[in-house]
């Protein structure tokens, strides 16, 4: 079908119709079609343009429209719209600026926004000057409400899609031109607010909130200093009138859209001290303006402490005005440097901060400030009681995982958190004052909640105060007691707080005696059938306990006798929670306490754990649940290690879990395959070194790592840990066809591998070279698959670093020292001048540093001289002088053994992190792994087991006939090296 407007037209009608027909399909199909037909856009805006087509129709339109810009209007998309039909219509951007259909209206704006962010300014400089006289008609000559409220939504659009530029033009050419558009806005606004606060005229207060919303845009993203701008001087001090003003009068004339108004307020000067505090505070009114904040939380503290709703207006202006406080104590504390972006005058710094320490933040306003967020802000609210009672878990959960930006009271505890460490002189000393005052007995569920405000206060300071108290001594004389106190049952409050203490404390000051002090207390918080230990009880100890748990000095022979226990605690308080967040903690918390408490956790205790796994597992219905599961495979990978030789026992229940979340055909792939291949890697690490008969379900998921690696390359380094540890479980696994693709696979990962897995493929690539060098099957998968391919060109590749291509260069030595038949064979296969790889492999020998290494390359060289140089290939035969200096020099750098070993050989592996747990905790024994790389490294590396001067004089030997010939290349130490050996 042609496209033109009556065609266009026709199909709109079509597409729109209710009932869902084959006929709504096909016009549907010829809409997508005509997306990249030259003119589809200009007539879908000439449909919305007609005010006599039905809404729907011209919805439809518009919607399309929209689109169809943000796919097409760049020049560089594919099926671009024209220049020519660009001009067209923009022209045509505001002709229908009466629309009275809002929704219409936002949709044009919408689309506007984009074409500005993609042709302002370079296809579109006058589009400023435009809005500005735009709107001087429309109020000034026409005086047409509906336009000018049209407008300023475009125009809101507009700014805010421009903003968002972080690169290019656009935002730097808004900036320019800000001094044009926003007197208008000013005048407009200066123009409006006393005529509609006369006789509230509601048109006329939505559009002047309009006008309000784009100067609360533009101000602080297009202006550098608003500060030396005398219109916006005048703007702000008329805001703060206005402010106040509207505060006042919100009881009597209380609207959406007032308060509207007032939280309008509140985001200007938010986002002009977010982009620039100083200029915010050298503005005439902004001592006004804090003022105004401060005395709002004053007055309105009890509104918003009995607010039951978050969205209140006062609760909301109480957060706006923590926020804006929290910024400037902050600028104060550090000097102004407090943004990157501005270039600020250090003199204008120093009188702004000067201006707020002498005449705003006095003394005696920040302890004013201090006691009111903790008599009122910190304070648990009613609501928060109601919360506690009706929805135990769900309110624990959200105070645990709050967004302090979002919510008063957390904002309220990071306020005060700042206050009392930026202004620590002043408030130290009245803080801890008023928390000795405070801690009296409690009979009443208002003397308990203020006890647990103070409680809070010093939970928050612990920090910034922990050289003034002796945290010790209050926990044993003030805390303990508190917490045993079951007299009265609004105690549970207390009991709350104090593990929230714990919390805090415990990473700043605690000793190890006290620590104990607080296992006890926490096991008292676990028990069940106590009417103080609720679920928020019992969940705020469970995550005190794993913060404990974690904690750097967290001593596990101080937690051992409680540890059976509180284990069955756990597990008896995980069956009590509904909710899937509260078994969260209580799994997060129980695979802490294993792993910090390896190897002291018993096999019964070990054995108790793992049988929960399996109903859990079952019980999880829906993928909402998902989560849950990631929680039982990261507990469960947990067990294994703590199991270690004993980790078979998890088989029946590990193997199948890792079946279904980490194969190809798992349901849930994608959600849990990570944690599955970690249990998964925990299974094959920890496999008893002792089971020679070599389990078959273990060798069997072989089969499905070659679809991880081809589909899950952001947890490579995972996937090739389990690789390596079939190549040390059964080398001869990866002779297979799963081994080929595998190969395959990492042959073109290899040049853009990442740092992480590249050191685990070497180590890989390492163990299979000393293992399986002499198996020709292995030798051709490596060869067909183009891995070693890969391996030599990695070598040769400039782009690679020097230290990432002598890692590669050490486990081809393993090939040239076992079999430099093959080796040579490979080089001139690969190479047409074998003799550049040889060159670059002796200059890039001269960057290690480690002698293990050093004796490593050493060894491949003299095995490939002794085979190539009676065979007289003459690449080998050119670099002899410079293998026997390094030979020569390695040699006074080391003091072997008669066997070859040396202290410096026993570190620095190319399988680095198998001893990495071992570092941390000796007590731990070594995994299945470990024992079976040690076994290798016994039975197949030469490094330890053959002295090198040995090794070198039988080589020298075994040349001697040649030898002749060969010093012509040495230097002079190099010739007198070899006189004085060969004549040994």
């Amino acid at each position: 079908m042609d496209l033109n407007y009556d065609n266009l037209l026709g199909i709109l009608f079509l597409a729109n119709k209710s009932e869902r027909t084959q006929e709504q399909n096909s016009a549907e199909e010829q809409l997508k079609q005509w997306e990249s037909y030259p003119g589809f856009h200009y007539f879908l805006q000439e449909v919305y343009l007609k005010t006599d087509l039905p809404l729907q129709v011209r919805w439809l339109a518009i919607i399309c429209f929209k689109n169809g810009v943000d796919k097409h209007w760049r020049s560089t998309r594919s099926n671009a719209i024209s220049r020519q039909e660009k001009e067209k219509i923009k022209l045509r951007l505001f002709d229908l600026t009466s629309e009275r259909n809002n929704q219409l209206t936002i949709q044009n704006a919408y689309a506007t926004a984009r074409i500005a962010r993609f042709d302002f300014p370079i296809d579109w400089p006058e589009l400023f000057e435009f809005f500005t006289n735009k709107l001087e008609e429309t109020v000034f000559r026409t005086n047409d409400l509906i336009s000018t409220n049209n407008i300023l939504l475009i125009l809101n659009q507009v700014i805010k899609s421009i903003s968002m530029v972080r690169i290019g033009r656009a935002r730097h050419a808004m900036q320019a031109k800000a001094p044009i558009i926003v007197p208008t806005l000013v005048k407009l606004y200066s123009h409006f607010f006393p005529i509609w606060a006369s006789n509230l005229d509601l048109g006329m207060m939505e559009v002047c909130y309009l006008c309000l919303k784009v100067l609360r845009r533009i101000i602080p993203e297009g202006f550098e200093n608003p500060h030396k701008n005398q219109d916006l001087k005048e703007f702000f001090g008329l805001t703060v009138q206005h402010l106040q003003g509207l505060i006042l009068e919100h009881d009597k004339y209380s609207s959406d859209l007032l308060e509207r108004y007032v939280k309008c307020y509140s985001k200007l000067y938010l986002n002009l001290i977010n982009n620039n505090p100083t200029s915010f505070v050298l503005l005439p009114s902004s001592k006004d303006i804090l003022t105004s904040y401060t005395s709002l939380l004053a007055q309105r503290s009890e509104d918003v402490y009995n607010s039951t709703d978050e969205n209140n207006f006062w609760e909301v202006l109480a957060l706006k005005g923590l926020l804006i406080l929290k910024k400037i104590v902050t600028y104060i504390y550090k000097k102004g440097a407090v943004t990157l972006r501005q270039n600020t005058d250090k003199n204008e710094i120093y009188n702004a901060i000067n201006m707020l320490s002498t005449q705003f933040f006095t003394p005696e306003v920040i302890q004013e400030l201090c006691d009111l967020v903790i008599t009122w802000y910190l304070r648990l609210r009613p609501s928060d009681i109601e919360g506690w009672l009706l929805e135990p878990e769900e309110w624990c959960n959200e105070d645990l995982s709050s967004s302090w930006e979002y919510q008063i009271r957390p904002c309220a505890e990071v306020f005060f958190q700042d206050l009392i460490t930026y202004f620590k002189d002043i408030l130290s000393d009245f803080v801890l004052n008023k928390i000795s005052e405070g801690m009296t007995s409690c009979e009443t569920l208002e003397t308990v909640l203020s006890k647990d405000s103070l409680l809070c206060a010093f939970q928050l300071f612990a920090i910034s105060l922990a050289d003034r108290v002796e945290f010790d001594r209050f926990l044993v004389e003030n805390l303990i007691p508190e917490a045993l106190n079951t007299q009265l049952e609004e105690n549970k409050i207390i009991r709350r707080r104090i593990c929230l203490i714990i919390s805090e404390w415990v990473l700043v000051k605690c000793s190890r005696e006290s620590r104990v002090s607080v296992f006890k207390l926490l096991y008292t918080f676990l028990q069940p059938n106590q009417p103080a230990n609720d679920k928020i009880v019992k969940l705020t100890a469970v995550q005190t306990l794993r913060i404990v748990l974690d904690d750097w000095d967290f001593n596990k022979s101080d937690f051992e006798p409680f540890l059976k226990d509180i284990v069955v605690l756990l597990l008896s308080a995980v069956s009590e929670m509904d909710l899937t967040e509260s078994k969260l903690y209580v799994f997060s918390t129980l695979s802490v306490l294993i792993s910090r408490c390896n190897p002291i956790v018993d096999h019964q205790t070990l054995r108790g754990i793992l049988a929960i796994i399996p109903d859990y597992w079952k019980s999880i219905t829906n993928q909402n649940e998902t989560i849950l599961q990631n929680s039982l495979l990261r507990l469960l990978k947990n067990v294994v290690i703590a199991l270690n030789e004993n980790s078979i026992d998890t088989y029946d229940i590990a193997l199948p879990l890792i079946i279904s979340s980490s194969t190809e055909r798992a349901a849930q792939y994608a959600l849990l395959s990570e944690d599955g291949y970690e249990l998964w890697l925990a299974v094959v690490q920890y496999y008893p070194n002792t089971d020679s008969s070599k389990n078959p379900d273990i060798l069997s998921l072989f089969s499905n790592l070659e679809y991880g690696i081809a589909n899950s390359t952001e947890i490579l380094s995972t996937l090739l840990a389990i690789l390596r540890s079939y190549a040390l479980i059964m080398p001869s696994l990866l002779n297979s066809n799963e081994g080929y693709n595998i190969f395959k696979l990492l042959a073109s990962y290899l040049p853009k591998m990442r740092d992480d897995s590249f050191s685990i493929f070497v180590s890989t690539m390492d163990i299979l070279f000393l293992s399986q060098t002499n198996d020709q099957r292995f030798m051709q998968v490596l060869i067909e698959s183009g891995l070693l391919e890969a391996m030599f060109q990695f070598t040769m590749d400039l782009n690679q670093s020097i230290v990432a291509a002598n890692k590669i260069y050490l486990i081809l030595s393993r090939l040239a020292y076992e079999s430099p038949e093959s080796m040579i064979s490979i080089l001139q296969h690969f190479f047409k001048d074998p003799s550049r790889f040889m060159n670059q492999w002796l200059e890039y020998y001269n960057s290690y540093g480690n002698p293990r290494h050093k004796k490593t390359n050493l060894l491949a060289f003299m095995s490939l001289m002794l085979y190539a140089i009676p065979r007289k290939i003459e690449f080998f035969i050119s670099t002899f002088g410079q293998v026997a200096k390094k030979s020569f020099y390695f040699l006074e750098e080391v003091n072997e053994t008669d066997e070859g070993s040396c202290s410096v050989y026993n570190v620095d592996t190319l399988y680095e992190e198998i001893d990495e747990y071992c570092y941390m905790d000796p007590t731990i024994k070594p995994h299945g792994e470990k024992i079976r790389y040690a076994n290798l490294l016994d039975a197949k590396d030469p490094t330890n087991k053959r002295n090198f001067q040995k090794v070198l004089e039988q080589t020298l030997s075994e040349l001697r006939p040649f030898l002749s010939s060969l010093v012509s290349s040495c230097d002079q130490y190099t010739t007198e090296k070899l006189q004085s050996t060969i004549s040994m």
